[in-house]
C-alpha cells in the first residue's frame, strides 16, 4: 500500500490505519488548484488529473469509494487504466449510454462529512458508481455462477459473452471490447477520405475496410483454385501495400479458411432461399470425382429458371463417397443433399451416366414417390457419355491406319535438329513451319485436332517422312500413303459432327433437350453416308452398333423438347423420327404413336383443358430464343408455358464437353487432395456459385487445350525452338 501523507505535515499513517490528518487542514486544493508541496514522487508530473486524494471523510476519487490510504491515480487518457476520449470513433452519436448506479457491495458505507473532523471507518462502503467507458458496452446482469450462486455478471451488449464485475478492474472487460466493437459497431473514418470511381460513371469517397478486404481475398482464392494460404505471403502483401493499399495486412491461412467457410453458408443460405421461392420445377445432374488421394466425390447439380426465365446452374453439394459406389449409398447423398435445401417435392428429372448403380439408384427415388410428370423424365442418360462410346468403338478399328501418321510427327518433333530441317523443307514448299502435337488415348477430341492440323501439311509431311526412312534404309512399309490420309480426312469429317453434338448438347445457359433429335440425325445422316465405303466400314459399323444400342429407343424427353418448339411441333417430330430411321434402319413408327399417348397424359397432369391450344411461331431464324417465346406468350398459354419451361431446363449432358471428350472422367487438382471434404465443398461450391453470378459456367471447351494443338506455328525471327501462341 501507498505512503499516506499528513495534511501539511505530520508522519504517514501505519497501513491499514486512518491518517492522523489536522481538521483544519484536511480538505485538499480541488482541481486545477495548486497541489500539496510534500509530494516528492509527483515531481515533473502534471497536476492535473489528480482530482482528490483520499482522506477519511473527504469522499471518493471520481466518485468511486477509494481504499484507506491510497492516492488516486493520474487519469490516463485512451490507456489501460485511465477513461477512453468520449470522442472516440468506437463511440459514434447514438452509442453513449447513461451509466447507471449499480450497487454490487451492498448498503453504502456511512462516515464522517467533510465538516473537518477526524473520519473514523466504519464496515459499510457508499455504493459504486460505474465511470468506466468500458460500461458502455456491458450490462450488469443477476446471472448463476458457476458456484449456483446467483450473482452480477457484466454482459456484453453485442455478443453472448459475460465476464466478472467483483474483482479484477476492468482490464478484461476493455480487451473484449477492443476485439468486439469493431465487428458490430461501423468505425468512421478519420483520415483523409479517396475517391473511387465505378463501373456506372459514378464517384464515391473510399475507405479501407479491412473484413471487406478478407471477404474479397476469400472469394478470389475460390474462383481461381489459389492455395487457401495465399493470403500469408510476405510477396503478395508487398505487392497489394506497395500498389494499392498501404493498410493490407496479411491474412493467415486460418482467418481465409474461416472466412470461406462463413462466405459458403452465407450463400448457401442465399441459395435456399432462392429455390424455396422458385414457381418451376428444378432438373438435376450429378456424377463423380475422383482424386489422386483415393477419395470419390459426387457432385449434385440443380439447374432451374430463374424470375427472369434464364437458365441457372448451381452445384448444390460436394459430398464425399466414403463406401462403394452402390445405389444404396449414391441414393442417400443424393437424398442427403435434397433435404439440405428442401427440395424433395421439386425435383423433375435426374441426368446419371450410365452406370448400372445409377440406373438401380432410381428406383430408390420411384419408391419414395417423389416423381414428377408421372416420371417420365425423373432419369435421363448423359447424352455426351453416349457420344464418347461411340467415338472409341470407331477409333479402335480406325487406329491402325492412324498410326502411321502419329508415328511420323512424333518422330519430327522428338529431335531439335530433326525438326530444324523439316522447318526448312516446308520453307521450300511454301508452308510456314510449325509443330504438331500428338493426341492422348482418354482424350478423343486430341486426335480429332491432331489430324485436322496435319491435313494441311500432309504432302509435305510425306515427302520429308518418307524421304528419311529411305535414307536410313527402313523398309517401304512404314511410309506414309495417301490411303493413310484419305483415312484421315474422313475421320476427321466423322469426328467434326460429333464433336460439334458434344458441345451443343454440354451447353448450360441455353435448352439442350430441344437440340438432341437435330444432333442425332446430323450423325446418323453421317454414319449413313459411309457405311459402304471401303477403307471406313468396319469403323462406320462398330459405331453404328454402338449408336442404336442407346437411341434405336428414343429418349421421351428429346421428343417433348421438340414437340414445345413452337416452330417444329408433333409433325416435325414425326418427319424427324422418319428420317433418322431411313438412315439407320430403325423403326419409330410404333415410338411415334407412344409418345403421342405419353404426351397426352403428361399434358393432362399439367392442365387437360389446354390440350386443344394452338401455338404458331412467327419467327424462324437461327437465334430463336425459345424460352423467351414462352416467356412472351405465358400469358396466353400459362399451364402449356409452365410445361415447356420444365421441359427445356433438363440437361441432356451431365458435364462440360471437355470431360465427355475425356475418358478418365473428372479429376480433382492434386494440389487440392490435402484439403478435407468439407473445405473441399466449400471450395468447389463457391467457386461455382461466383461463376454463376459472371454467368461464366458456358465456358465448356478448354481453349488452352485447342490452343496446344493449334498455335504451334514456329516464329522464324526468333530461332526454330520458338512457338508462337
Amino acid at each position: 500500500m501507498g505512503r499516506v501523507w499528513r495534511a501539511r505535515s505530520g508522519r504517514p499513517a501505519k497501513d491499514g490505519g486512518p491518517c492522523q490528518a489536522r481538521p483544519a487542514t484536511t480538505a485538499w486544493a480541488g482541481p486545477g488548484e495548486p497541489g500539496p508541496a510534500c509530494l516528492p514522487r509527483m515531481a515533473g508530473r502534471a497536476w492535473h488529473g489528480l482530482h482528490s486524494w483520499h482522506v477519511p471523510g473527504q469522499g471518493s476519487r471520481h466518485g468511486v469509494p477509494a481504499r484507506h490510504g491510497t492516492p488516486a491515480r493520474r487519469a490516463k487518457p485512451n490507456g489501460r487504466h485511465g477513461e477512453m476520449d468520449p470522442t472516440h470513433p468506437y463511440f459514434p452519436d447514438g452509442l453513449n449510454m447513461l451509466n447507471d448506479d449499480f450497487d454490487l457491495s451492498g448498503p453504502a458505507e456511512t462516515g464522517a462529512g467533510p465538516s473537518g473532523s477526524s473520519a473514523t471507518p466504519t464496515s459499510r462502503t457508499k455504493s459504486k458508481r460505474l465511470t468506466s467507458d468500458v460500461w458502455q458496452c456491458f450490462d450488469v446482469v443477476e446471472m448463476t455462477l458457476p458456484d449456483d450462486t446467483v450473482g452480477p455478471r457484466a454482459k456484453c451488449k453485442f455478443c453472448p459473452k459475460n465476464y466478472t464485475t467483483t474483482k479484477g478492474g476492468t482490464g478484461h472487460l476493455r480487451r473484449h471490447m477492443q476485439k468486439c466493437m469493431p465487428k458490430h459497431v461501423h468505425v468512421p473514418n478519420t483520415t483523409q477520405t479517396q475517391l473511387q470511381r465505378h463501373p456506372d460513371g459514378s464517384v464515391t469517397t473510399w475507405h479501407y475496410d479491412a473484413a471487406h478486404a478478407r471477404e474479397c481475398l476469400a472469394r478470389y482464392i475460390a474462383q481461381t483454385d489459389q492455395p487457401i494460404n495465399f493470403g500469408d505471403c510476405v510477396f503478395f502483401q508487398e505487392f497489394i501495400t506497395s500498389a494499392f493499399c498501404l493498410q493490407m495486412q496479411i491474412v493467415s491461412r486460418t482467418t481465409t479458411r474461416n472466412d470461406l467457410i462463413k462466405m459458403f453458408k452465407t450463400q448457401r443460405d442465399d441459395l435456399t432461399a432462392e429455390l424455396q421461392h422458385l414457381t418451376v420445377s428444378i432438373a438435376l445432374t450429378s456424377d463423380i470425382w475422383n482424386a489422386c488421394s483415393k477419395q470419390d466425390y459426387l457432385c449434385v447439380t440443380g439447374h432451374y429458371l430463374d424470375s427472369e426465365c434464364r437458365i441457372q446452374k448451381k452445384i448444390l453439394g460436394f459430398r464425399p463417397m466414403d463406401f462403394a459406389h452402390t445405389a444404396d449409398n449414391i441414393f442417400a447423398v443424393i437424398l442427403y443433399v435434397l433435404e439440405t435445401y428442401d427440395i424433395t417435392h421439386r425435383i423433375l428429372s435426374i441426368t446419371l451416366d450410365n452406370a448400372s448403380a445409377n440406373t438401380k439408384s432410381i428406383a430408390l427415388f420411384t419408391e419414395r414417390n417423389i416423381l414428377q410428370a408421372g416420371g417420365y423424365f425423373f432419369h435421363q442418360r448423359c447424352a455426351c457419355h453416349i457420344i464418347n462410346l461411340v467415338v472409341q468403338s470407331g477409333l479402335k478399328k480406325v487406329s491402325n491406319r492412324i498410326e502411321h501418321i502419329r508415328d511420323a510427327i512424333s518422330w519430327i518433333g522428338s529431335s531439335n535438329p530433326r525438326f530444324q530441317e523439316f522447318g526448312r523443307h516446308c520453307t521450300l514448299n511454301g508452308l510456314r513451319p510449325r509443330r504438331f502435337q500428338t493426341d492422348m488415348p482418354v482424350r478423343w477430341n486430341s486426335t480429332y485436332l491432331m489430324l485436322k492440323n496435319c491435313l494441311e501439311y500432309d504432302t509435305t509431311i510425306s515427302s520429308f517422312y518418307n524421304m528419311k526412312l529411305a535414307e536410313s534404309g527402313c523398309p517401304p512399309a512404314q511410309s506414309l500413303t495417301p490411303d493413310n490420309w484419305y483415312v484421315a480426312k474422313i475421320f476427321v469429317e466423322f469426328l467434326q459432327v460429333f464433336y460439334n453434338a458434344t458441345v451443343t448438347l454440354s451447353g448450360v445457359y441455353y435448352p439442350t433437350s430441344s437440340q438432341a433429335i437435330h444432333q442425332i440425325v446430323e450423325m446418323s445422316d453421317m454414319l449413313n453416308t459411309y457405311r459402304e465405303d471401303d477403307l471406313l466400314g468396319d469403323a462406320v459399323v462398330a459405331m453404328e452398333t454402338k449408336f442404336k444400342k442407346y437411341w434405336s429407343e428414343m429418349p421421351f424427353l428429346y421428343a417433348l423438347g421438340v414437340i414445345v418448339d413452337p416452330r417444329i411441333k408433333l409433325a416435325g417430330l414425326e418427319y424427324l423420327l422418319e428420317f433418322t430411321g431411313n438412315k439407320l434402319s430403325i423403326d419409330y413408327s410404333e415410338q411415334i404413336t407412344d409418345i403421342r399417348n405419353k404426351l397426352f397424359e403428361v399434358f393432362s397432369i399439367y392442365e387437360r383443358r389446354f390440350l386443344e391450344a394452338q401455338f404458331d411461331a412467327d419467327e424462324n431464324t437461327e437465334n430463336f430464343d425459345l424460352l423467351l417465346w414462352w416467356k412472351t406468350y405465358s400469358y396466353r398459354y400459362p399451364v402449356l408455358s409452365h410445361l415447356a419451361r420444365d421441359i427445356l431446363v433438363i440437361p441432356v449432358s451431365t458435364v462440360s464437353s471437355e470431360q465427355a471428350f475425356s475418358t478418365s472422367g473428372r479429376i480433382i487438382e492434386p494440389r487440392r487432395n490435402c484439403l478435407t471434404p468439407e473445405m473441399m465443398e466449400v471450395l468447389i461450391c463457391i467457386r461455382d456459385w461466383e461463376h454463376a453470378r459472371k454467368r461464366m459456367q458456358n465456358e465448356t471447351v478448354d481453349e488452352q487445350f485447342i490452343q496446344n494443338f493449334s498455335n504451334l506455328y514456329v516464329d522464324e525471327g526468333s530461332g526454330s525452338n520458338q512457338v508462337q501462341n
